[in-house]
């Protein structure tokens, strides 16, 4: 049987009706993966055929690897128009977030809290448009902002409610100006309906649409707003806000806009890059270069400027993509908007400085055009292959080989997508456990071997059954109660367990992980890290092991980072990349370094006969365990010789590099059973520890540059006092801090601030904190010394949390317990893109 498409209709009011498009001109919405559209033609429409993007994607791999010259479409091109007095920003628009918590993702945005967002680009004159997508009954406002917008999540202030903005809000009918509403249209708008923004700037006047149709007052007048050139000086931006669980898509005009009124143009256009890209492969008469030949645009093409620098190295390229990732973590900005030159520190640090400031913004630009052109093709690559071994493909073995030139952000949109088409509902879990007892054992683990009383042994044996699938979910893995101790959990105790769990695994309190060598003898890099426990080798070590890795990737995918220590070899192998004799000497410096003498004692006049009569060994090692094992059979019985002492050394390495493989598996096993594996191979390891891990220490305008102030000013003596010990505190403290007031020890962190009011002397008082809102209030202390020994005494000793209502008499043997709450979870996924 053959199946058409089909529809049937009732009577149409005048001018009604429908338009079917089955694929012979753009959809305004991709189709899901996996499907096709029913006319043929629409896989040779851009930007949707992928032929072109191979070719471009192909092509640009090679030139970056073999330090030749990028194919001229991947030169910047000039923005929209020439006249920066008409608009000012990149041609192709995203969003950036202004205040809250929303998830972006491409210009779609959820809302998990009240958050606001504007677009990158903003006009000055002319007549300009976009679109919005409703995809639910939006409590949305929509219009736009000018640089004096301040949104405040904490109070609801979006746009529309100061006077930087304007806005529609289509769900109440009314428009917004610096808190003044009028009523406007007369039906609410609904999902799937189309909203779209006109700004006239010549005339200085706003109007809104709802699927084409111009809204209007009682009096038949379309005009939203007008006569604000007072306020709109400097330009505007798109602009919206949302409350909670709402979720719209904009569309700029990179896809074709549905209902633009013909005097008006789009605020952006499609990819310039694609229209380039499709320029150079499908008009060339000849075809496309054969990608790989010496014809191909990589060895033949030359840049229009840059000089030397047109042919930097793959080394080189990777340092600037790590110059341009801290440029935006310090300037908390995009690849798209972030200044690129003139941090010649940084520069230094990253063995830049021969290049000159042009130099790196030249070559910036031209990375920056590859990553797009990525972002174009990751779509048609099947990331399942990946580490697949000789079944890879030369575009997946290209991915493999480039992808420490993916910027951060570029990488954490492909992790992002491809975990929100597997997040899952499951039953949330409410968990009681005794601190206590963990603190008892966490004194004396040696009296109980299997960590059964420890906090990570206690949620082990209440979670360590559940299937992978309930780790599969962008909330919290469970909600808990502390015995004997009055916190209400509405996220505080859940980060403060997951705090807890991690200080005991990187304590000796479980058999899990040691301290690495370097950490003992205090050598070499990575000192506060802990390794694998080869001796943890027994059923319930493995299902340990199994657990941690699944909690790790559930905790990714809710966004909560777990402060671990561990060793490069660790996430190396999680993410698919070769350990090497390099990552050894990150864990035991002392034994690389007697392997490198052993192996060139000829070099250093040593003889056979002197190195029989100085050297008793025989082919067996030492673990990080302390365990002795042999090398071969019998290798306790096999002397090392001058002759076979090349041997012993590889053995020795070998033993060493892989002492802890069973261990590693189980680890890998239970993570990519959470997060598959081929998810994560296009991170490096590194973006991988701090995408697990947070960061380990933060700069404190990172912290300053998100906190709020409640019933306390910025200049108040204790924000003074405040900002002055912290500035003194080691990462470490700095990490208990963020602990305090938080139940984590890594970015991000919001802290709001506020007084603590005393009614004796405030010098005898402990500074408050509340891990559930991230909030600190300090006593009115008579120095900054006072602060100071105050604030280090709540950070080390000030562990239970016992404000939230009063315990009742407990039983302190009790087993921990695990039941389903009935309660709705609603902490979605934080975008760690600045992390990265």
């Amino acid at each position: 049987e053959w199946l058409y498409p089909a529809a049937s209709f009732g009577s149409a009011k005048e001018g009604g009706g429908v338009e079917f498009n089955f694929g012979a001109t753009q959809f305004v919405h991709e189709p899901p993966k996996g499907f096709l559209a029913l006319d043929p033609a629409y896989i040779n429409l851009p930007p949707v055929s992928p032929f072109p993007r191979l070719f471009a994607f192909m092509d640009c791999c090679h030139a970056l690897l073999s330090s030749g010259p990028l194919p001229p479409f991947c030169r910047e091109t000039a923005e929209v128009g020439t006249d920066k007095s008409l608009r000012e920003g990149p041609q192709v628009v995203e969003l950036v977030v202004l205040d809250g918590r929303p998830r972006v993702d491409g210009l779609e945005v959820s809302a998990t809290n009240f958050s606001s967002v504007r677009g990158n680009a903003k006009v000055k004159r002319g007549r300009w448009y976009y679109e919005v997508l409703l995809r639910s009954d939006a409590m949305v406002q929509i219009g736009w902002c000018s640089d004096a917008f301040v949104p405040d999540a904490a109070r609801n202030k979006g746009v529309g409610d100061d006077e930087g903005s304007w806005a529609f809000d289509g769900c109440r009918l009314l428009l917004r100006w610096n808190k003044t509403h009028k009523p406007w249209g007369k039906k609410p708008w609904k999902e799937a309906d189309v909203v779209g923004c006109l700004l006239n700037l010549d005339d200085y006047e706003m109007q809104f649409s709802v699927n084409g149709k111009l809204l209007k007052d009682n009096d038949g007048d379309p005009i939203a707003f007008r006569d604000f050139q007072e306020y709109a000086s400097g330009g505007l931006y798109p602009a919206a806000s949302f409350d909670q669980e709402n979720t719209c898509l904009f569309n700029f005009g990179a896809s074709e806009l549905l209902f633009k009124p013909h005097s008006y143009e789009s605020i952006g256009i499609p990819s310039p890059l694609y229209q380039s890209i499709e320029k150079y492969y499908l008009n060339n008469p000849a075809g496309p270069p054969a990608s790989g030949d010496d014809a191909s645009p990589s060895a033949t093409a030359s840049s229009s400027k840059g000089g030397p620098s047109a042919r930097a190295t793959f080394e080189q390229d990777c340092a600037i993509v790590q110059y341009a990732a801290r440029l935006c973590e310090q300037q908390h900005k995009n690849v798209y908007n972030v200044t690129i030159a003139g941090n010649a520190k940084l520069a230094t640090e990253l063995n830049l400085a021969h290049l000159t400031p042009d130099d790196i913004a030249w070559r910036f630009a031209q990375l920056r055009q590859f990553n797009q052109v990525f972002r174009m093709m990751h779509g048609f690559i099947n990331l399942a292959n990946l580490g697949t071994g000789p079944q890879v493909g030369p575009l997946v073995e290209m991915l493999q080989r480039i992808k420490p030139l993916l910027f951060p952000s570029v990488v954490l949109d492909v992790l992002r997508a491809n975990l929100q088409l597997s997040n899952r509902s499951a039953d949330h879990v409410k968990i009681t456990i005794n601190r206590r007892k963990a603190i008892r054992h966490k004194l004396d683990p040696s009296k109980d071997s299997t960590a059964k009383h420890s906090l990570f042994g206690q949620i082990h044996s209440l979670l360590g059954a559940k299937p992978p699938a309930f780790f599969r979910t962008s909330k919290r893995l469970w909600s808990v109660v502390f015995a004997g101790e009055g916190a209400d959990d509405v996220g505080g105790p859940y980060r403060e367990s997951l705090a807890g769990l991690c200080a005991e695994l990187m304590s000796g309190a479980t058999p899990l992980f040691l301290p690495s060598p370097n950490q003992r003898h205090n050598v070499g890099a990575q000192r506060d890290k802990w390794t694998l426990n080869p001796a943890a080798n027994k059923p319930l070590h493995f299902s340990m092991l199994t657990f941690l890795g699944r909690l790790m990737g559930g905790c990714v995918r809710g966004g909560e980072p777990l402060p671990l220590y561990i060793t490069s070899d660790v996430w190396k192998s999680i993410v698919g990349d070769t350990v090497t004799v390099a990552d050894l000497e990150h864990v035991d410096k002392t034994l690389m370094q007697s392997m490198n003498i052993f192996a060139s004692l000829d070099k250093q006049g040593v003889t056979e006969e002197v190195f029989a009569d100085c050297l008793d060994a025989n082919f067996t090692t030492i673990l990080s365990d302390g365990t002795e094992v042999e090398l071969i059979p019998n290798g306790r019985d096999v002397p090392v010789t001058f002759h076979n002492r090349h041997a012993y050394v590889d053995l020795v390495l070998k033993a060493r590099l892989h002492e802890s493989a069973a261990q590693l598996d189980a680890l890998a096993k239970g993570f990519h059973s959470v997060i598959p594996h081929h998810v994560l191979s296009v991170l490096t390891w590194q973006q991988l520890e701090v995408l697990v891990c947070g960061k380990p220490d933060f700069d404190l305008d990172d912290l300053r540059a998100t906190v709020r102030y409640e019933g306390i000013s910025p200049s108040d003596i204790r924000v003074q006092y405040l900002w002055q010990v912290l500035a003194e505190f080691t990462p470490q403290e700095k990490a208990l801090f963020v602990r305090f007031i938080s139940g984590r020890e890594r970015l991000p962190v919001r802290l709001k601030v506020m007084p603590l009011h005393t009614k004796d002397d405030p010098d005898t008082y402990l500074p408050g904190a509340s891990t559930c809102f991230f909030w600190i209030s300090l006593p009115q202390y008579s120095s900054v010394a006072v602060m100071r020994q105050k604030l280090l005494y709540a950070i080390h000793n000030c562990v239970d949390i016992d404000a939230d209502y009063r315990v009742r008499d407990f039983d302190d043997d009790a087993p921990p317990t695990v039941g389903v709450s009935e309660g709705n979870d609603d902490d979605e996924f934080e975008d760690y893109s600045h992390l990265l």
